[in-house]
């Protein structure tokens, strides 16, 4: 009778054992799940934020990595400095098409400055002109036209293009070339490279030559 008390004493205690080593291993086994979707959670997200967008002459969207940072803020930088040129010197014989480029422009750049280039010219009847006379205005630029010194903030640039006026008997060539600063400032919809050009000035626009428009190009 003994000896079937302590067999079941014995029993007992070696299923308390067993019971005891299977909590406790899917308790482990629940910790490493557990760590398991953590550790690739985190990953996850650091992987999503080393993403930053660039974007491609104004247009499309280019996902680049975050390691690098360097070249892609660069690129962001001179097109940044492109976009804003254009919308100040790429412009229509319209009233409201140039104050809507210059209102763009000035989320892209020192809303002073802009409205300084804008007054300006207006004094001087520049945009009276191009619209009674119908003066088309067109730029060139291209990334390799844009220089900008990104080793310290603010970061200075110069870019240089060809503008063209466009009259129904012409075509006049200038030289445009623009020099000031970019600082860092926090991305919107408006302004997508997270950029702001200050302190600008037109270092150069002055024409390089005229051509008369012949008969066949004027009636396309």
């Amino acid at each position: 009778m003994k000896a079937n008390y302590f067999k079941s004493l014995s029993t007992i205690e070696t299923n308390i054992r067993t019971l005891r080593f299977l909590l406790l291993g899917f308790a482990g086994l629940c910790l490493l799940v557990c760590g398991g979707v953590l550790y690739y959670s985190f990953d996850a997200v650091a992987q999503a934020r080393q993403r930053v967008y660039v974007m491609d002459n104004g247009q499309s969207l280019m996902l680049a990595l975050a390691q690098e940072h360097n070249v892609n803020r660069s690129a962001e930088a001179k097109d940044h400095v492109k976009s804003f040129l254009k919308l100040l010197f790429e412009l229509e014989p319209d009233e409201n098409q140039i104050k809507s480029a210059y209102v763009e422009a000035s989320f892209l750049g020192a809303k002073e400055g802009v409205n300084r280039l804008y007054n300006d010219l207006a004094e001087k009847g520049y945009y009276i002109q191009m619209v009674s006379g119908d003066v088309h205005q067109k730029l060139a630029i291209s990334a390799s036209d844009v220089v900008i010194d990104m080793s310290d903030s603010p970061f200075k640039f110069r870019a240089s293009g060809t503008q063209q006026l466009i009259r129904a008997s012409t075509i006049t060539t200038r030289s445009l070339v623009m020099e000031g600063y970019l600082i860092s400032v926090k991305r919107t919809d408006r302004n997508p490279h997270g950029f702001s050009v200050e302190n600008f000035r037109i270092a150069e626009n002055k024409d390089l030559s005229t051509i008369t428009r012949m008969p066949t190009e004027l009636a396309q």
